[in-house]
């Protein structure tokens, strides 16, 4: 009975350093990175950056997984239905982590409560990007242009934020403007380059180095204010469109009920590598600005976010089929 009790006070005293030696330990096998869209995309560019850095720094591996389909919620669906041991993680957007929840009633997860938020990324402000043929130089010489055709194109993933965006553009200048979707920005480029599309809204991560490579062109972006990498870029309000702001977001996530230990190291790790030396001037050439956040921080701008993005749905009148 002594040794038991020896042990059990042993066990006592070496209780509360067991969590911190799990803690260090982690991660010990391969992490599982999940993208909602597929690859070529300014959601698997960010991811391929951040994955390198921080594998360096997980020393387990980290496999990302291209998982696209249904505006992200494949994917996303993928992540929120993972264990919650801190070896599954998504990088999502405003759509899949967000305005899906209101464009799908029966969507299969929940964006808030099925998801440990981990930090924010930064925000995705876009592009209005138009192929070199078409003769304008500025948002407004496009409205003009399209004004004397049949009608215009516009390519955008069903119910994302480039979807929103271009329906606004049309609400605005009275234009008649047909969707064309695809699954992501990568799959729309080349038939954006080649004239097939009239125009689109592209996350600046994948439109500015199309546009610096001279394939299309880029008329203005849709932030409230310059982007530090595109300064040169006006807005859509300094183009002539009032109140024209439409900025989604990148973020990461765990799954719910992942352990807090888990969730800070995630979260301290990944904006440690968003703000490394390297990956900033990775960001600054891609036209990305990163922000990085606490797990708090951003759970409270998700939640805040689906109010505004309801507005922008109801005002637009985008739907999904």
């Amino acid at each position: 009975m002594r040794l038991i009790r020896g042990l059990a006070v042993l066990g006592l005293l070496f209780a509360p350093f067991a969590p911190v030696a799990a803690q260090e330990a982690y991660p010990t096998r391969p992490i599982r990175w999940i993208v909602p869209f597929p690859p070529g995309g300014p959601t698997d560019t960010l991811s391929r950056i951040l994955a390198a850095k921080l594998g360096d720094v997980w020393k387990a591996g980290i496999v990302i997984e291209n998982k696209g389909g249904a505006a992200g919620a494949i994917g996303t669906d993928l992540a929120a239905k993972a264990a919650p041991d801190g070896y599954t993680i998504q990088l999502g957007t405003q759509s899949t982590n967000g305005s899906n929840k209101i464009f799908y009633p029966n969507l299969p997860y929940d964006p808030i409560t099925d998801f440990e938020a981990l930090t924010l990324l930064g925000t995705a402000c876009m592009a209005l990007v138009i192929p070199t043929s078409i003769p304008a130089g500025t948002a407004q010489e496009l409205v003009d242009w399209i004004g004397k055709q049949d009608g215009a194109s516009y390519a955008a993933a069903t119910g994302s934020s480039q979807h929103i965006a271009a329906e606004l553009l049309a609400k605005r200048a009275g234009l008649k403007a047909t969707l064309v979707p695809y699954r992501g920005s990568a799959q729309a480029q080349p038939d954006l380059v080649a004239g097939r599309i009239t125009f689109m809204f592209d996350n600046l991560p994948s439109a500015l180095p199309q546009a610096r490579a001279g394939r299309v062109k880029a008329l203005a972006q849709t932030c409230a204010t310059r982007s530090p990498s595109a300064p040169d870029l006006p807005t859509m309000v300094e183009a002539g469109f009032a109140d024209f702001v439409v900025d989604g977001w990148y973020g990461m996530f765990a799954p719910a009920r992942t352990p807090k230990p888990i969730v800070d190291k995630l979260s301290a790790d990944i904006n440690k590598a968003l703000k490394d030396p390297d990956s900033l001037e990775k960001w600054k050439t891609l036209g990305f600005d990163p922000i990085g956040s606490t797990p708090a921080e951003f759970a409270r701008r998700q939640k805040d976010d689906l109010a505004y993005w309801k507005q922008m749905i109801e005002y637009t009148g985008v739907k999904v089929e």
